[in-house]
């Protein structure tokens, strides 16, 4: 926590004399920004304080969220940009005679940033789009030719995305008639107490071949038992280092799941690919639900034809996606070939409350088809 106040401030610092003081506006005025960028700085601690004490699922008014959310993205947007508006002012220094427009480029940067953070901000907490998805899998029965998977992750279900987004996610996902269902964690944010009514539309969804899912990491920050349980009520089948044997006709199809590294942290199941296909049939090509896409690697050379991950909201923004990608094993959205094996790493279909921003990496319900490679 020391170590995130002290950035804090070091960011709002560089932004109040490089962004805010070049202003043309009176002390008063100045001040008044100042006063809004240091409250964006500390959103999530004057959260954590205002809202029940939990850092990652405060419990507050939806649009205490959706404000503080603006100001707080609106501190990292205009950072990025003022970074590049110090580099323009240094080549400026070194290569012009003229006084660099200080207070202009500071007003430019200013509005392109509010204007860049309201429609991110906009764009990450609206009900996502349905994205269409075709991939090949090797060795798939014709039994299974054209069979689609909706695929739902990083709900993110808290006192930002509350029941009616869910609901409207529930609908979505029933309207295109899905063969299967998966959710590879990120259910929640808050306890069973607090979030369960804004979750609860899951036990709408409905797929021939099962609805079924994943924890991810958020899970445990929330009380794992406990929504492990609730998640089954829903009528979700959680697979935790487990497999199912999918059967259509005389074809076969294994479906595993592997719980989030953040179990063993805690003292719980670490992922574990070769307990969860313990028994799987030889030959049967094996779809892996892992809630982050690292492993991906080594899942392929265990013969797994499919992957599907979340965990990374797709980078939520450019520079920042690179940055992701270095943490999650250089995997960050779309389409991966590792080895024999697809990686799909969804975006996500919503995304965690501290920072609801998306700059051209628009959330999704996604919507597998499946077709036999050749």
């Amino acid at each position: 926590m020391r170590v995130m106040f002290a950035i804090s401030i070091v960011i709002f610092l560089y932004e109040a004399f490089s962004m805010i003081w070049p202003l043309r506006l009176p002390l008063w005025g100045k001040m008044a920004a100042a006063a809004l960028l240091l409250a964006g700085a500390f959103k999530n601690s004057i959260y954590q304080r205002l809202g029940g004490g939990m850092f990652f699922a405060p419990d507050l008014p939806r649009w205490v969220m959706i404000a503080g959310s603006l100001l707080y993205n609106l501190l990292i947007v205009a950072l990025l940009l003022l970074l590049v508006k110090d580099a323009v002012w240094l080549l400026w220094k070194i290569c012009a005679r003229r006084p660099f427009p200080a207070a202009g480029a500071s007003l430019l940067v200013l509005v392109f940033a509010a204007a860049l953070t309201a429609y991110g901000t906009w764009e990450a907490i609206r009900v996502p789009d349905v994205a269409e998805r075709p991939v090949t899998i090797r060795g798939l029965a014709p039994e299974f030719e054209g069979l689609r998977v909706a695929l739902l992750v990083d709900l993110h279900a808290s006192a930002l995305n509350r029941r009616p987004l869910i609901q409207a996610i529930v609908d979505k996902t029933m309207a295109l008639k899905p063969d299967l269902i998966l959710m590879p964690g990120d259910f929640v944010d808050g306890l069973v107490s607090q979030r369960r009514e804004d979750l609860e539309p899951l036990a709408q969804l409905k797929a021939p071949l099962g609805v079924f899912g994943s924890s991810g990491n958020h899970e445990y920050y929330s009380g794992f038992d406990a929504w492990m349980k609730q998640l089954r009520k829903f009528g979700v089948t959680m697979l935790e280092n487990e497999h199912r044997v999918l059967a259509r006709g005389e074809g076969q199809l294994v479906l595993a799941g592997v719980p989030d590294q953040q179990g063993a942290r805690m003292g719980r199941a670490a992922p574990d690919p070769d307990k969860a296909l313990a028994g799987a049939p030889r030959g049967v090509p094996v779809i892996l639900m892992a809630h982050r896409p690292e492993a991906a690697r080594e899942n392929a050379a265990r013969g797994v034809a499919l992957q599907v991950s979340g965990h990374t909201h797709g980078g939520m923004m450019p520079g920042l996606d690179r940055l992701v990608a270095r943490f999650n094993g250089g995997f960050v959205k779309g389409w991966y070939d590792v080895g024999d094996m697809k990686l799909f790493n969804s975006p996500g279909t919503s995304l965690w409350n501290g920072f609801p921003l998306r700059l051209m990496d628009p959330a999704e319900i996604t919507l597998l088809t499946l077709r036999a490679a050749p």
